[in-house]
């Protein structure tokens, strides 16, 4: 029941490679760390689905470590808890352990940024290299990384050096196998994104609505629902800005400069924020924020409420609908 949407490309790619498709769209939109570790379990005879939930568990799990080290150091022990049950038990947070790789990229931003904070050079560019090798979302934590070593030009250029090299090594084994580089960014316009406006995500969506939204019942409820979401966070992050540590303000400030700039808007998409609701677990740093001043009463109240839209979600996910 798991093998749903995503977890099949990715499944694809880890079973036949870059030049597998599905409904004719290609492969190169998904990034090769995570296809290459199904690869490497599918290649000692284990079963692909079963190696996906048991990396994206303990990715999952070990990302918890990593958080609870970051909101501990700022918020105290008691508070960094309820910053890991928000994290946790968020609505769409089933993906963090589904054959996706919101478990994986969760543990390397997370420990990216842990080390970045500590100016540690070396544990922070393997973990930028994982993060970047991971998901497009990766680059945003290159600006926390220039602010962590700005006052060391070595160390910073050491710390991304890495990330680099990999992104490197992947485009000579995707002209190896004759994919030819400028494939990767065009094949985000097949899921109808392109660079844009960072206001045109919300007036497609208006547009959308305005003009098909009666006849499309059921998507205009996606399209309210993530264009609410998008809304929503972004409030929050702004409210936090200023308390935020440096880093986690950076990466967040970056987090909303890729997605308001690349929103599914081309051929009049139903829904130009689709998967926000999901995408906006990268966004853990402000769990710790609204931890840090909801009264305990409230926290068990929203976290509570959180579980059970968690359960119904992952219920209508794992039936073969439509979550993020």
């Amino acid at each position: 029941m798991w093998d749903q949407w995503d977890s099949k490309w990715y499944l694809g790619v880890a079973e036949h490679g870059y030049h597998w498709s599905l409904d004719g769209k290609p492969a190169v939109a998904f990034f090769p760390f995570y296809p290459l570790l199904l690869r490497l379990g599918l290649s000692l005879g284990l079963p692909g689905l079963g190696v996906a939930l048991v990396v994206s568990n303990v990715a999952f799990g070990v990302s918890l470590f990593y958080l609870y080290a970051i909101f501990r150091h700022s918020l105290g022990p008691d508070r960094a808890a309820r910053a890991l049950w928000l994290t946790a038990l968020f609505p769409t947070a089933f993906f963090t352990f589904a054959p996706y790789t919101e478990g994986l990229f969760q543990l390397a931003a997370a420990a990216t940024l842990f080390y970045a904070q500590r100016r540690d050079v070396v544990p922070t560019s393997v973990w930028l290299a994982v993060a970047v090798m991971t998901h497009s979302t990766g680059v945003i934590l290159i600006p926390p990384i220039f602010i962590a070593f700005r006052h060391d030009l070595k160390h910073c250029l050491a710390a991304l050096l890495p990330a680099g090299a990999s992104l490197l090594t992947f485009s000579l084994y995707l002209g190896q196998i004759h994919i030819p580089l400028p494939a990767v960014p065009h094949a985000q316009t097949d899921w109808h994104r392109a660079l844009t406006f960072p206001w045109t995500g919300f007036t497609a969506s208006v547009q959308w609505l305005a003009q098909q939204g009666a006849a499309h019942p059921w998507w205009s409820v996606e399209n309210v629902l993530q264009a609410g979401v998008t809304a929503i966070f972004l409030v929050v992050t702004v409210l936090a800005w200023r308390e935020l540590d440096p880093l986690a303000a950076a990466y967040c400030a970056t987090f909303w400069l890729m997605t308001l700039t690349s929103p599914e808007w081309l051929n009049g998409y139903y829904a130009p924020f689709s998967s926000m609701d999901r995408l906006v677990l990268a966004l853990f740093p402000l769990s710790g924020w609204v931890a840090a001043r909801l009264p305990l009463p409230h926290f068990r109240g929203l976290t509570a409420g959180f579980a059970l839209l968690m359960v119904g979600s992952a219920a209508v996910h794992l039936s073969g609908g439509w979550v993020g």
